[in-house]
Order: structure tokens, then C-alpha cells, then sequence
């Protein structure tokens, strides 16, 4: 059996998707037939997957395309120069440094929720991860996005997989309770100082999320007993049954649950702090009290798999919400923007770091990869 030594932060996952279509030795419980016939069955039923998660990607960057068309054709390029030539540089140094704070605190929250499952990682190797999952998340928008990096690696490295996963998803989870945490006293406190559509949206979409959650929970308790056989192994149900798994077993560590939600909770803090650092040197005169719901509402519709990545969405929906405090469309978009430009250089920051890291290392985690991932999840 191979042994895998753990080496410095050299986030290699991604290939373990790209190189599984090729012909691999195939456990003897998966060659059903003796011969070729078994591997050549697998190595087809992949190439459908691929075909499948390739189409997917095709109709979402139609989507993305359509958006952005749309959305520009709606404003005045012009103005939107003119406004980012105006804009106070002081305050957009100001805040990237906020936004370069987001990502060590979000770092700060996966390795306490890492600890959880006793798992101990270094935070700057953490760091150097979160920067390169949101690389893949940006410049390699395949169906593996870069919380899939995060949690084979660390599952990887560490030899637990199923709690990196269940870290990972935890930090989705805590971070939306902790969202809401910020977002509601916001509601009921300010909530005359609001449009009526504006609520309703963050209502309807906080709660299509909390379904979602709520649903996987329910799945993680009955599934097991209701379906059997190749349906509990249906990738949709395999997947809620994780996510509803993960948090079964939080819920009997409440001190590590509360922990992720109060970092969830200041990591929205910051992320509103840093929107809001970004209009101010734009000149956009909005109370921060509004922040609180409009950038939580943002991410909620940007989450939807209607774009790649959210773009076009994202930028769609910063124009919509905004719209509702009386901003100029173009001041709207240029925030949106340049809130897209800091996260396209966090994730160059990102592409820099697992292009640095060895080749020779790569390649070998890579062929481990590959057995390890048929092996374990016996396509």
C-alpha cells in the first residue's frame, strides 16, 4: 500500500478530475465481468458524467454571457469610467486591506471548525489554501469548486476526509446562520427604512436556503431506511446525506457550533465593512445599516447555479438591490465591480501560490490521487 508523506501546502486536487477519465486499475469488486469489459464500463460511464458536468458549464456561461450583455447594453460605459476616476484611492486602499482581513478571518473559522474533528492545520497553510480554492472558484469553474480543493487536500493531508468535508461544509453552514444573525436585528430594527421588495427577497431567499439546510438534516435522519440499493448511492442523495451529516454531528458539539457562527458573524461584518469601504470612495451616501441586508441579499442570489461563479448575476443583483436606496445604476455596477476585481486578485494571489509549488509533487499526488479516489468512492 502507498504511503503519503505529508510535504508543505501544495494543493494538487484539482487533478485528481482531470486525469480520472484516463484507464486505471480498477478494484476487483468493480469488475463485475473478467477482462477489459468492467474498466471499459467505468471509463465510459465517466466520459458521460464529464459530457454531462461540460453541458452544464456551456448553459451557465450562456446564462453568464447573456447577463453581462444585458447589463451592459443598460449602462453608460462612459460614466462608469468617469465615476472609477474620481473615485478616492484612500478609501480603496482602505478597503482591500478590509477585504484581505475577510479571508484570515475566514481562514481563522475553518481551521476552529477543522480542530472540531482533530484536525490541526497550520493557519498560513490554511490561508495559502482559501486563496488558491477561490483560484479554481474564479479561473477553473469546472464542476470541482474550490471548497472541493479545500476539503480534499486537508482530507488528504490529514488522512480524514470525511471530517475536512464536514469542516467544509460547516463553515458554509455557520457562516449563513451567522449571516442571519446580522442581517435580522438589522430587519426588525430598521426594517421602515427598507422597501417592502427589498424584505420580502431576503426573506424568500434566506429561507429557500435554510429549506435546503433544514432538508439535509431530515435527509441525514431518514434516508438511510428509506432508499437502499444504487438510490442511496445517487449522487444527489449522497451529497445531502454529507451536508445533513455534518450537521447531526455539530449539533452534538455546541461549543464548535457557536464558534463557527460567531466567526460567520464577523466575517459578514467585515464583508460589509469592506462593500461599504468601496462605495464610500465612490462617493455613494448610503447608511451602513443598509449594507447589512443588501450585501447578505447579494451573495444569497449570487449562490444561485444560474452563472458561472455568480457573474453577471452578482453584478445584476447589486444594480437591482441598490436601486431600492435610490443609487445611479452606474455607481451600483462600479461597487459591484470593483468588488469583483479584488476577488479576481485574491484569486491571482492563489493561482500564484499552486503554481509555485512543485511539479514533481503534483504529478505524484496526482497518480495518488486518482487511485485514492477510485478506490474510496467505487464508481
Amino acid at each position: 500500500m502507498d504511503t503519503f508523506h505529508a510535504q508543505p501546502v501544495h494543493p494538487f486536487a484539482f487533478e485528481t478530475y482531470t486525469v480520472v477519465a484516463a484507464p486505471v486499475p480498477l478494484p476487483a469488486a468493480l469488475n463485475k465481468e473478467p477482462g477489459a469489459g468492467g474498466q471499459q464500463r467505468f471509463i465510459a460511464a465517466t466520459r458521460k458524467l464529464m459530457d454531462k458536468k461540460w453541458l452544464v458549464l456551456a448553459l451557465r456561461l450562456a446564462c453568464t454571457i447573456i447577463l453581462i450583455a444585458l447589463l451592459g447594453k443598460s449602462l453608460s460605459w462612459a460614466s462608469l469610467w468617469t465615476a472609477l476616476l474620481h473615485a478616492r484611492h484612500g478609501d480603496l486602499v482602505v478597503a482591500l486591506i478590509v477585504g484581505t482581513g475577510g479571508i484570515v478571518l475566514s481562514a481563522y473559522q475553518w481551521r476552529s471548525l477543522l480542530n472540531t474533528e482533530h484536525i490541526r492545520f497550520d493557519l498560513a497553510d490554511l490561508i495559502n489554501l482559501y486563496l488558491v480554492g477561490i483560484a479554481f472558484s474564479h479561473f477553473l469553474p469546472t464542476g470541482m469548486g474550490g471548497d472541493g480543493i479545500k476539503a480534499l487536500y486537508v482530507g488528504r493531508e490529514s488522512g480524514n476526509s470525511t471530517g475536512s468535508i464536514s469542516a467544509t461544509v460547516m463553515c458554509r453552514v455557520t457562516g449563513f446562520l451567522g449571516m442571519l444573525l446580522v442581517a435580522l436585528p438589522v430587519l426588525v430594527l430598521w426594517h421602515a427604512r427598507f422597501a417592502p421588495n427589498l424584505i420580502l427577497s431576503f426573506l424568500l431567499f434566506s429561507l429557500l436556503v435554510g429549506s435546503m439546510i433544514g432538508g439535509a438534516f431530515l435527509v441525514a435522519i431518514f434516508l438511510p431506511g428509506m432508499f437502499k440499493g444504487k438510490w442511496a448511492r445517487h449522487r444527489v442523495f449522497s451529497s445531502l446525506l454529507r451536508v445533513g451529516t455534518a450537521l447531526s454531528a455539530s449539533i452534538r458539539s455546541p461549543r464548535a457550533l457557536a464558534a463557527g457562527i460567531a466567526y460567520g458573524a464577523i466575517f459578514w461584518v467585515i464583508a460589509i465593512l469592506n462593500s461599504y469601504s468601496y462605495a464610500k470612495s465612490l462617493g455613494i451616501g448610503v447608511p451602513l445599516y443598509f449594507y447589512c441586508v443588501a450585501i447578505p441579499l447579494i451573495s444569497l442570489v449570487a449562490f444561485l447555479p444560474i452563472s458561472i461563479n455568480g457573474f453577471g448575476l452578482r453584478e445584476t443583483a447589486f444594480v437591482f438591490v441598490f436601486s431600492a436606496a435610490h443609487v445611479n445604476s452606474t455607481f451600483a455596477l462600479l461597487l459591484a465591480l470593483l468588488l469583483d476585481a479584488q476577488a479576481l486578485l485574491f484569486g491571482g494571489v492563489g493561482a500564484c501560490i499552486y503554481l509555485t509549488m512543485s511539479g514533481k509533487v503534483k504529478a505524484s499526488s496526482s497518480l495518488k490521487g486518482v487511485k485514492n479516489h477510485v478506490k474510496n468512492n467505487h464508481v
